[in-house]
Order: structure tokens, then sequence, then C-alpha cells
């Protein structure tokens, strides 16, 4: 007879074992995440990533792994083969570059979504359902309650692209007509145009704090209008704020990609779609005037697409740590 191993058990109570991890952020959104994985003793590699690092690092976390930005490229430099990777969805729906036109295959061992509407967009694009959790994001945690304050705040949402594209002038010269509202323009730094859109409120994704500025503009939103139905019009459904779009997009090249103009825009039953820019304030005033108008569809689209029900930190943190 052969001698018997010894078997390992893993008690429900073990903690995991103490974790080297590379960690890509961007837009803040895994502040909260690394600090988590700080407290369990966890050991997040910094700055550039060297070979010496890569050799150390048990898993490598990443925000990005499609052409865009070049991150293909970086990734294959940086030859992550052997190492477990896992991918963070970084805004709402994920990366469009999954979709077709595009067809960009995901390469991460594990990607983390923020619902099940985000799973079943992954398996309608051929990612495995093995591949797949659903973990919500911390994103959310940084939203504030709604404020009481004087007046009505039309919160503007310009689209961001390679340029300030003309949709967005479109819209901010409709709202300049309304009357006895403040409309307040939340910006991004390099990406919309200075001196443009009235009472500007500016963030750099690329800052901490970026969240922060997005949550204390929505806190005392009386409603959000906007050109595509995107992370920051998201966040205003889950505080049930009404949110209408000016549905005037025009399929356009980005950074010279001429198959941005086939790509297909999702929009939600959350939100109110303009495609008359002269209603466009008739709606803005409805909007206001109705806040119940869509509120169930805010609820669901919350969960469905927020996944605001789960413990996020707690589920991005056991992916994190293969468990």
């Amino acid at each position: 007879m052969g001698t018997r191993l010894p078997t390992t058990i893993k008690h429900k109570n073990a903690k995991p074992k103490k974790l080297n991890i590379i960690l890509f952020d961007f837009n803040s959104i895994l502040v909260d995440v690394i600090k988590e994985l700080h407290a369990r003793g966890h050991n997040i590699i910094s700055g550039e990533v060297t070979p010496n690092k890569l050799k150390k690092a048990d898993v490598v976390v990443l925000w990005n792994e499609t052409p865009m930005g070049g991150w293909d490229k970086a990734i294959k430099k940086m030859g992550l083969d052997g190492k477990r990777t896992v991918l963070m969805q970084h805004g709402r729906r994920g990366t469009s570059r999954i979709y077709p036109p595009f067809n960009e295959p995901l390469k991460s061992d594990i990607i983390c979504a923020w619902s099940e509407n985000d799973r079943k967009r992954l398996e309608k694009c051929n990612v495995a359902p093995q591949r797949i959790r659903v973990t919500g994001t911390t994103v959310f945690n940084h939203l504030q309650p709604r404020k009481a304050h004087a007046g009505i705040n039309v919160v503007f949402s310009p689209e961001h692209w390679d340029i300030d594209v003309v949709e967005n002038f479109i819209v901010n010269s409709q709202l300049a007509k309304l009357k006895g509202v403040k409309v307040i323009s939340k910006l991004l730094e390099g990406e919309h145009t200075q001196g443009v859109y009235q009472n500007p409120v500016w963030s750099d994704r690329r800052v901490q704090g970026h969240l922060e500025i997005c949550a204390e503009v929505l806190s005392t939103a009386d409603v959000v209008v906007a050109v595509s139905e995107s992370t920051f019009e998201l966040c205003a459904q889950i505080l049930d704020i009404p949110v209408v779009i000016a549905d005037i997009w025009t399929p356009k090249a980005c950074n010279g990609d001429e198959r941005y103009r086939e790509y297909t825009r999702e929009y939600s039953n959350a939100c109110h779609r303009v495609k008359d820019m002269s209603k466009l304030n008739e709606a803005v005033m409805y909007a206001i005037a109705h806040p119940e108008h869509l509120r169930e569809e805010r609820k669901h689209i919350a969960i469905d697409d927020g996944g605001t029900h789960l413990n996020s930190l707690e589920e991005i943190c056991k992916v994190i740590e293969g468990q």
C-alpha cells in the first residue's frame, strides 16, 4: 500500500495568506480596496513594474487590458504569463472594446463585474461564466446623502470624448434658456472647454478626490442632464435623482478610430430620453415637478446595473485573495 498523504482542510474562518499584490488604480475606484487589503496584512507593490517586482507578486489587479490606451502592449511588455490576474470593471457597462465592432477578448483569469446585467453582457461577448464574479463596486460608497438646498439645481454632465463634442455645446445652449433654476456643469479637467459652461465644477479623473467632487455635486442636484447614460448618471439614479438624456449623439471616430461610428450605445429604462432639443427644457422642468416619475425604474437599475445590494468591498477583496 502506498503512503497516504495528509489532507489539507480549509477551515471556514481560516485567514488567507498574506499576498504581494500589484494593483493598477484609475479614477481612484480602488482606494477603499487598497486600504482594506493593507488592513488585512497584504503588501501592495507600487511604482513602476519591474521584473523583480513582478517575480514577487502573487496577483496582478488591472483596470484595463485592451488596446485602448496601449494597455495590451504594456501588459505584454510586463510579461504577466503565469501570474494570476484580476480585471476590475472600471465604469458602467465596462469597456466598450469587448462589444462589436471591436470584439476584443478579455484575457484576465477573473473579471470582477458590477452587476448581473454586466455578467450577462460579458457572457454575450463570449467570456466564460466561471471567469466572471459579480462583486459590485466601491465607487458608490463615496456617494453622499442628498442635502436640503435653496433653489433648484440642474446638473449638466457633458459627454467626454477625445474632443469636446458639438452635442455638449447644443445641450449647454438649450439649458442656458432655463429660467428660475441654477445650471451646474460637472466638467473634467483636460476634456471640456474652459469658459463655455455655466457654473463649472471641475475634477480630474486621474487625481484622487474626483469621486468626492462628483458626490458633492450630486448631493444637491434636483435633476441630471446628460448626453449619454454612463457612470455619473448611474450615481444619480442610485440617489433617486431624475436623469434626462439629450438623445442627439451622432456616432463619430474617437482618437482616429473609425470603428466607434459602428458602436451602439445602450440606455436603460430609468432615464427620460429626449430627441427634440426644443423640448429638452420642458422635460427638465417635468422631472423637477414630478421626481416620482421613473422612481421604480431607478430603484431597479441601482441593483441591476450597479449591484448596490452587494458588500462590494468584501466581495472584491475575496476575489483578489483567491477565495
